[in-house]
């Protein structure tokens, strides 16, 4: 379990530079829940389709602790356009009981948290970005953006909370 995916608490200082890619996770960052749901709707189809049914279910779903109270039907029909409904549902409620738990210390032992989420969740939620190789094309864009943009790694530098 690489230190890049261990939890960091919601409240991160860490604010992720906006790019011209404009990942669905960069308008997320703010709430780390929301950044491991965006990924798992990602997988297999395309952010356009995702942007859709998102203000819906993020309406339904604000947080995990609504999200566990919501039928898994509810998030099903949202969702459906997507592809692969039920899994999702399922995959999307397990992951958010598991999320407010105390029990979990890397995003890696969240259910349905695979390599894309977890890199995910070290450039958007905790600033470990550089302790990551991404695979994904989008993420990588951003990745890159991050590497070699002066202007990107000096807001990094700024926006990083002290270590007292």
């Amino acid at each position: 379990m690489a230190d890049a995916y261990k939890r960091v608490p919601d409240e991160n200082l860490w604010v992720p530079p906006f790019s011209d890619h404009e990942l669905l996770q960069e308008f997320h960052f703010f709430d780390h829940w929301r950044v491991l749901v965006i990924c798992m709707l990602l997988n297999r189809t395309t952010g356009q389709k995702v942007r859709k049914v998102l203000p819906r279910l993020f309406l339904l779903c604000p947080d995990a602790e609504a999200t566990i109270k919501v039928p898994e039907e509810e998030i099903e029909e949202l969702i459906r356009p997507l592809g692969l409904q039920n899994k999702r549902s399922k995959m999307i409620n397990r992951m958010s009981e598991e999320y407010l738990s105390s029990d979990w210390t890397h995003v890696t032992q969240l259910h349905g948290i695979g390599k894309y989420a977890a890199d995910a969740y070290a450039i958007f939620c905790s600033g470990r970005w550089k302790d990551v190789k991404p695979n994904d094309h989008k993420l990588v864009d951003y990745w890159r953006f991050l590497m070699d943009d002066k202007d990107a790694r000096q807001s990094i530098i700024v926006q990083k909370p002290a270590i007292c």
